[in-house]
């Protein structure tokens, strides 16, 4: 079995590479923003995002996974639909708060993965 859970891709507004130093920077970013917001996992434990991807499902980004669970691919799809709307919210809530500490800096999209 899989796991599944939202990933947040970040990259540079101006479309330049990002280094490792950055993408580092780029996930404490993340982290501390999703302390500030208390974003929780699926079982209600805090998110504990990690580096998941760099450049391979969004160009030139660096794909944070937020968390993920067994539990998703078990679920009727009506109920996935109502996790991808969260998992999109939780993108958008942490953009907006990363935008807010580093305006103009990077762009996001935020979407299901498999772990």
């Amino acid at each position: 079995m899989s796991e599944y859970g939202p990933a947040l891709f970040v990259r540079r507004v101006d479309g330049a590479h990002l280094s490792e130093e950055e993408q580092a920077a780029v996930l404490e970013l993340v982290r501390h923003a999703c302390g500030g917001l208390t974003l929780l996992g699926p079982e209600g434990a805090p998110a504990e995002p990690v580096i998941y991807d760099h450049n391979g499902y969004e160009e030139h980004a660096v794909g944070i996974l937020l968390y993920s669970s067994f539990v998703y691919q078990e679920m009727p799809e009506e109920v996935q639909a109502e996790e991808e709307d969260g998992w999109k919210r939780d993108g958008d809530l942490l953009a907006a708060e990363i935008e807010r500490q580093r305006p103009g800096v990077y762009r996001f999209a935020c979407y299901g993965v498999e772990a």
